[in-house]
């Protein structure tokens, strides 16, 4: 299966990089915090779209709350920042920027929920509905990461190609044996964790969304067995 959605989001984020690199520090600061305050504000209507798909509520706020609590336990935040900045540290670049983008950048768009559940969508339904807003969503991204870091932010697309395809093929060969129920209540707890980044990239509230995602894992057990 050739997994169009992760050839359409790195493409998206190459795109945003190159323009991002042209525009470069002509940005003004004011235009950049528009471009993260419109972001911010269609998120969280992707994310509200998202979480109304819901079928049973006690089941998103079952898994969200012990996802928090789980994450919270094993500080699944801080062990991310920490593999962060082992690569970080890792690829020795000489430009301290380049390393910053690419780090900064692979992180953001890969840890995300959209990451997981638009291959999972793409791989088993077909649908290519989130993958679209996330590439959108993220060629935007890009363009002001690419003038404040350069190049490194435009390379996050390789990690994203690489990671989003072998979700979406790994998902397409296992499509049989998915509850199409498990995805319509992935897809809602994803669109909870989406508002999160959503009111994040606001700067409303700060909220730990790392700490969030073993919500998805523990969506897939209550489903399974209550469903």
């Amino acid at each position: 299966m050739l997994p169009i959605g992760a050839l359409m989001n790195a493409g998206a984020i190459a795109a945003g990089g190159i323009l991002g690199l042209t525009l470069g520090r002509r940005m003004p600061e004011a235009v950049r915090a528009c471009i993260f305050q419109g972001l911010g504000l269609s998120v969280l209507a992707v994310g509200i779209k998202l979480t109304l798909k819901t079928a049973s509520p006690v089941i998103l706020i079952t898994s969200i709350v012990c996802g928090a609590a789980l994450g919270g336990l094993f500080r699944l935040e801080e062990r991310m920042t920490s593999a962060s900045l082992w690569v970080k540290g890792k690829l020795r670049a000489k430009n301290p920027k380049f390393s910053d983008g690419l780090v900064l950048a692979a992180t953001i768009f890969c840890c995300g929920s959209l990451a997981v559940l638009g291959p999972l969508d793409e791989g088993v339904r077909g649908d290519l509905t989130l993958l679209s807003t996330k590439s959108f969503l993220d060629g935007l991204t890009t363009i002001a990461f690419a003038s404040a870091y350069g190049v490194g932010a435009v390379l996050s697309c390789v990690p994203v190609l690489l990671y989003e395809g072998s979700l979406t093929m790994l998902a397409h060969s296992l499509a049989s044996s998915i509850d199409p129920a498990v995805v319509t209540e992935l897809s809602a707890v994803a669109g909870v964790l989406t508002m999160g980044t959503g009111f994040n990239q606001l700067e409303i509230k700060r909220i730990s969304l790392p700490n969030m995602l073993p919500a998805l894992p523990i969506t897939v057990a209550l489903v399974s067995w209550f469903g």
